[in-house]
């Protein structure tokens, strides 16, 4: 059904929104998603669908979609998932950006609420902020994690997801001007990169606006950031993230474990100048002893000197 336009925005010559989504061998989410789109009515955004080097069908499935809606399909060599958000960001030309996941799916009409939210004039949503965060759900309809506390909470990726320790994925939409400035850095031999990092140096800057309403809906599991062995395949990804999580505004506690973190990954990647690299060097000397002490604790004393 074709999309329904109330009245005519002064956009400046932008869609209101760019929804990115990077994809790898994994054409069988597409359907999905394209349907979620389909229901979003009286936006005006683009599809930007980066297919990092797949080999199943993906282009044939993109070729098949109507074109209700602008769809940019980019294909290119697998580079990785931060490769792939940087050509689609390149290619954004809208005021608010989403990267969805292949196995996500927005709730239905969304964007046109996440508009409301949001003041084309000054490029940024309610109270000043560059992103607004919203729930995700499972396809059985559980919520992912905890709700904010107070509804419209501003506060930041830093002080209240990681310092609070606010477990489970937020659905982020981020002003597009702001998402262009920080792109991944793209590491040799290394195909993925905890988003963390991205949300981190964003937080040091800039606020982000938390709600309540449901914004997305996830088709199926992915593999957690948090599991060491995720770390351990990006191990010079994993020492630049935690070296940098190891400063102010993080609190006390998580700037040693983050310098502990760091120093294990440095140590892996055979770094020479360790202390002299250090983001925190106030802080260095106590996350070695911490480093040390975890080492002997579970029994693994690799890279131990």
């Amino acid at each position: 059904m074709p999309l329904k336009f109330l009245k005519i925005f002064n956009l400046k010559g932008k869609k209101q929104f760019s929804i990115i989504t990077p994809i790898f061998n994994r054409s069988q989410y597409l359907p999905e998603i394209f349907n979620s789109l389909s229901q979003q009515h009286e936006v005006d955004f683009e599809w930007i669908i980066v297919d990092d080097g797949s080999s199943d069908t993906t282009k044939e499935i993109v070729s098949s979609f109507e074109k209700i809606f602008s769809i940019k399909y980019i294909k290119h060599e697998n580079k990785g998932k931060p490769a792939a958000i940087n050509s689609g960001l390149e290619q954004a030309n809208s005021h608010i950006t989403l990267i969805l996941n292949s196995d996500e799916t927005l709730c239905e009409n969304i964007l046109k609420d996440i508009w409301n939210y949001y003041d084309s004039d000054n490029g940024t949503f309610r109270k000043n902020t560059v992103c607004i965060a919203g729930l995700t759900k499972h396809i059985n309809g559980g919520i992912i994690g905890k709700k904010v506390f107070i509804d419209l909470l501003v506060s930041d990726h830093i002080r209240y997801i990681k310092n609070r320790n606010i477990a489970g994925d937020k659905c982020l939409f981020y002003a597009t001007e702001i998402l262009k400035k920080y792109p991944y850095p793209i590491i040799e031999n290394e195909k993925n990169i905890t988003p963390n990092l991205i949300h981190s140096r964003i937080a040091l800057m800039h606020k982000t606006l938390y709600t309540n309403q449901i914004f997305l809906e996830k088709q199926a599991s992915q593999h957690t950031l948090v599991e060491r062995n995720y770390w351990s395949a990006n191990p010079l990804g994993s020492e630049l993230y935690f070296n940098e999580a190891s400063i102010p505004p993080y609190r006390l506690k998580l700037q040693i474990k983050h310098s502990s973190e760091y120093i294990f990954y440095a140590k892996m990647n055979r770094r020479k100048n360790i202390y002299a690299n250090a983001k925190n060097k106030k802080i260095y000397p106590i996350g070695l002893i911490y480093y040390f002490m975890s080492r002997i604790k579970s029994g693994n004393r690799k890279f131990f000197w």
